[in-house]
């Protein structure tokens, strides 16, 4: 009966899986080229963006541009106790022939499926597109360096030398290298007290530029975008990075660490502008419904957007209209926020959506919704006003043609910008919620009475091994900057998850078999993390509370689901 019961419950628990996935799964794909039109020896880059989900996106040769570096970076957030993910994967070329080249076959691979992104173009002609101005570090020691003075030579340019308050500064680190180098990483965390910060890290690649008929390698180092907190005077130190040098003795040699002066100014006052949102950079606001035609008891979903060049982690969203209340009983609305580069500027977006159940019959109209924010290019506060949206509510269901529904059309391609991709295979005849609530309730019914004692055993292991609560643990240490045991708690949530994975007791063994279960690029990820929060720990240095949590929660999961190789 055991056996027979516990072949029962896989059977049910599969079919729900896939069910599930089919009917629910949705992944947000944006793929996007840097340029449409550049010169030969010209570089561009080919994005491919994917929330929530990891993928494997492979672009196929093309002759006539020559790839010269991959990189990925991943912004995560955290929000109602779950995280959500967006991973950018970046294909960086260079031009070598005229002519116009098709990315046709951009593939993306997703939990076992593949989807293929509708084209994209780019021509290349045989005049610079730049005007041949590519950027060039302007002093006496990048010439000296040129003259073979020196044979590194790290560049620090910070866009804005006085910026208000709340407004975006940018730092963009990059070497220059007459001979091979190898890039070990940076030597210490500046202090960021009076900022917020975000960076993203390159992968060290270098490639080759002509500056002044001369040839030289470049690596990008590292990109950071500051928003400052405090007004007045404030000193910001770039990056230390060390550099070594390949020979017949290797030379180490540190590179890159400078201090800049900003001003800090005061934003305008906000007479006339009380309804200030906090926002200081550009933006734009939109609000939609998902159906205008609604029955009196059905849901209705309202999703506010920002969008834009600025901190989005310091804007207060608008409210919804107050006498929304005489039709609709409003929920609790959910907020959700995202960063990420775009090129070399941070965008954020900020979402904000309410669920309204409607209550009685009539027509209403959701209007004069703004946004304030202060754009400081204009020197102005600026309010955006979202188009009005005009509901009818009838006393019975009613068939809604605003509302389209699409899940009988098969995906097979993608467009460029902003579309969503759903599963191509459905299993119709689970398609009603009512049978999903049932199954359910007898599944865990089953699960209950065939593997008590196993649930009892998983509970008190589960227990026993979580009761210090690592990761709410993790986030108190983070938040108040205690950095002894964040990286204590860091290091021991990796070690644990590898150890349990692999089954390896001994620490001493744990980094020499990291390469026999795990691929190269992850193992390094890995073992950054680590030496990381050893060097802090040993070393009693401690950093402007870097963030190290974000990237092992996602080397976390990647281990959990890991196959290993037999």
């Amino acid at each position: 009966m055991i056996r027979i019961g516990n072949i029962f419950i896989k059977t049910i628990l599969a079919l729900l899986f896939i069910a599930y996935s089919s009917l629910f799964s949705q992944t947000k794909i944006n793929a996007k080229i840097s340029d449409t039109k550049v010169g030969i020896g010209e570089m561009f880059t080919v994005s491919v963006t994917i929330d929530n989900s990891s993928a494997r996106v492979l672009i196929d040769d093309i002759d006539g541009l020559m790839l010269r570096g991959t990189s990925q970076s991943v912004n995560m957030m955290y929000s109602s106790g779950t995280f959500k993910s967006i991973k950018t994967y970046n294909f960086t070329y260079i031009a070598d022939r005229e002519g116009k080249y098709i990315f046709d076959k951009i593939t993306i691979k997703i939990n076992n499926r593949t989807y293929i992104s509708n084209p994209v173009e780019i021509e290349i002609i045989d005049s610079p597109t730049r005007n041949n101005d590519n950027y060039k570090p302007d002093s006496n020691k990048f010439d000296n360096f040129m003259n073979y003075a020196d044979d590194i030579y790290v560049d620090n340019n910070i866009n804005k030398k006085e910026v208000y308050l709340y407004e975006p500064v940018y730092i963009n680190q990059k070497a220059y290298s007459h001979i091979p180098v190898t890039v070990l990483g940076f030597s210490k965390i500046p202090d960021r007290t009076d900022f917020i910060s975000y960076s993203d890290s390159s992968d060290y690649n270098s490639f080759t530029e002509i500056i002044d008929g001369k040839r030289v390698s470049s690596i990008p180092l590292k990109r950071e975008v500051l928003y400052p907190v405090k007004e007045g005077y404030k000193s910001i130190s770039t990056y230390p990075f060390t550099f070594e040098k390949e020979g017949m003795f290797y030379d180490r040699v540190q590179y890159g660490e400078e201090t800049f002066s900003i001003n800090v100014i005061p934003l305008p006052d906000k007479e006339g502008f009380e309804n200030f949102s906090g926002g200081v950079g550009n933006f734009v606001f939109s609000m939609k419904a998902n159906k205008t035609n609604i029955a009196v008891g059905e849901e209705l979903l309202i999703t506010m957007e920002v969008l834009g060049e600025g901190n989005t982690s310091i804007i207060t969203m608008p409210e919804i209209n107050d006498n929304i209340t005489n039709y609709f009983s409003v929920y609790q609305p959910k907020v959700y926020e995202t960063n990420w580069f775009d090129n070399n500027k941070m965008i954020g977006k900020k979402t904000k959506e309410y669920i309204l159940v409607a209550k009685s019959e009539g027509s209403f109209a959701i209007s004069n919704i703004n946004f304030c924010y202060f754009s400081p290019n204009d020197k102005t506060y600026t309010n955006i006003y979202s188009l009005p949206i005009n509901l009818i509510i009838q006393g019975s269901k009613v068939n809604d043609s605003s509302f389209v529904n699409n899940n009988e059309k098969d995906i097979s391609s993608i467009s460029i910008r902003d579309t969503y991709l759903k599963e191509d295979k459905y299993f119709k005849i689970l398609d009603i919620k009512i049978v999903y609530f049932y199954i359910i309730i007898l599944t865990a019914v089953c699960i209950f009475i065939f593997n008590y004692k196993k649930i009892n055993n998983i509970k008190f292991s589960f227990a026993k091994d979580n009761n210090d609560n690592r990761i709410d643990n993790i986030f108190k240490y983070y938040n108040s900057n205690n950095r002894k045991e964040y990286c204590k708690s860091v290091e021991d949530i990796l070690l644990t998850a590898l150890k349990n994975k692999f089954h390896i007791k001994d620490d001493n063994i744990l980094y020499e078999k990291l390469n026999d279960y795990i691929d190269d690029e992850k193992a390094y990820e890995i073992k950054n993390i680590i030496d990381k929060c050893r060097f802090e720990l040993y070393s009693g240095k401690s950093s402007d509370n870097e963030d190290y949590h974000t990237k092992s929660i996602e080397l976390i999961k990647y281990i959990k689901e890991l196959k290993i190789k037999k």
